[in-house]
């Protein structure tokens, strides 16, 4: 028990050591798209780079999620997993492209401030998108987190020097932020490629795409494919209604605050990447609930530690580093913080539940954030503008974030202060933690 435990601390170490280097990527990536392209241009580039990330959600049918709970179970050879996961992410992925042309055409009137060859354009990147996604779970899967989170670098990483690349020294502007968008997945793919073949002798023959297997993966992930869609509309939907009730250029503005906002996100995802395969391979429950519990207190405390930080600090970094036509962007953040922070837990306890093979639970919960932050953005915006979306999307997280805490308490039998509260045990870690820091 204590070597599992090493494990999972190690791999969530080394996990959030390499995704520290995204995050300090990503925000170089944000403060170079609001600084070089302004906030009505990056305003258009949310809403076009929205389609795709839209497509993707909608048409992966949970695959990428099931992936990660059969391969993590050794329920499918890697061979099989990986060939099987390109043969329909090269499927899908052109199917998505053909909805994506048909939806641009039908919200043609409705968004005719958006460049049509700029939306076409961002579809190209379909295909990798769906490689990037169903190959990496693989990696996830196997727990293999080293080239799960070089995977996610890299493809952070290409993005920004291409950014660098197309809008300041070739000057393209929004076109070339698009181009980079579409040609990081690219990138990616080709390394994810090298991988395959270099560590795991990967040969791409259709005789191990397996029927089988993808019955499989719909049957797991169509429930986790519901629920992760409507998540994604619960995080995105105020994207979509300011661009529709108002302009690109409060589209700009809320979406850089969202976009640092999320930054502290990165501890919650880093540790629950790492906790879904875990979790989903123990079959102890106690020791199920243990590592939970433990990674969830020490989450809130950290995550809210954090946002507090940040609330007194984001006027000088809005100030610094994206200049004054983003000061209304801080005022958001301020806003959207005491959300997010709750949001990065929540995701622990969705994980958790998705491990235990209860994805529907995430399900049911989904569509009523889905239904309640529909109403809250179609209310608020139309008078209040991208400080409604704010409002909203706060109300709604937090909303969520209790119900999902009831939930798991249900399912796990846990007492709330188990996974919400830090105690002495956790306080003796942190002291003998600093004691090493400080000996050494």
């Amino acid at each position: 028990m204590n070597e599992q435990r090493y494990s999972f601390l190690k791999n969530s170490f080394i996990t959030l050591t390499r995704q520290f280097f995204s995050v300090v990527i990503g925000v170089l990536l944000v403060v170079f798209l609001a600084r070089f392209l302004g906030p009505e241009a990056r305003g258009q580039y949310a809403l076009i780079t929205f389609l795709p990330l839209l497509l993707i959600t909608f048409l992966n049918f949970g695959f990428n999620v099931a992936t990660i709970f059969y391969v993590s179970k050794k329920e499918v050879s890697i061979q099989t997993a990986i060939v099987t996961n390109i043969f329909v992410a090269l499927f899908l992925g052109i199917i998505s492209i053909v909805v994506g042309y048909i939806v641009i055409h039908l919200f043609d009137t409705q968004y005719e401030y958006l460049n049509k060859y700029y939306l076409y354009c961002g579809l190209l990147s379909l295909p990798f998108m769906f490689l990037f996604m169903f190959l990496q779970t693989v990696f996830q899967g196997l727990q293999n987190f080293k080239t799960f989170n070089s995977v996610l670098l890299v493809q952070q990483l290409a993005t920004l020097l291409l950014v660098v690349l197309f809008t300041i020294f070739f000057r393209l502007k929004l076109f070339g932020a698009i181009l980079a968008f579409s040609l990081g997945y690219v990138v990616t793919v080709i390394f994810i490629f090298f991988v395959v073949y270099r560590v795991y002798r990967i040969t791409l023959r259709f005789s191990d795409f397996s029927f089988p297997y993808v019955k499989k993966l719909f049957h797991y992930g169509i429930k986790a494919y519901i629920s992760n869609a409507l998540t994604f509309l619960n995080y995105r939907l105020d994207i979509f209604l300011l661009g529709y009730f108002v302009n690109p250029l409060a589209v700009g503005i809320y979406d850089v605050a969202v976009s640092v906002g999320e930054r502290i996100s990165i501890f919650s995802q880093s540790i629950s990447s790492v906790l879904f395969p875990k979790i989903s391979s123990v079959q102890s429950e106690e020791q199920r609930n243990k590592i939970t519990s433990t990674v969830s207190r020490n989450l809130l405390f950290f995550i809210a530690s954090l946002s507090l930080i940040l609330y007194f600090l984001c006027d000088i970094i809005f100030n610094v580093f994206f200049g004054e036509q983003y000061v209304e962007s801080a005022r958001l953040l301020k806003i959207l913080l005491p959300g997010l922070a709750l949001l990065s837990v929540e995701k622990v306890l969705s994980n958790d539940l998705a491990g235990r093979g209860k994805p529907e639970v995430n399900m049911y919960v989904a569509f009523f954030n889905v239904c309640l932050n529909a109403c809250l953005n179609v209310y608020m915006i139309p008078y209040y503008g991208a400080m409604g979306a704010a409002i909203s999307s706060t109300i709604t997280y937090a909303t969520s974030f209790m119900v999902k805490v009831v939930l798991y308490r249900k399912y796990t039998r846990q007492s709330y202060v188990s996974f919400l509260v830090i105690g002495k045990e956790d306080m003796n870690i942190y002291r003998n933690l600093l004691r090493k820091v400080i000996s050494r």
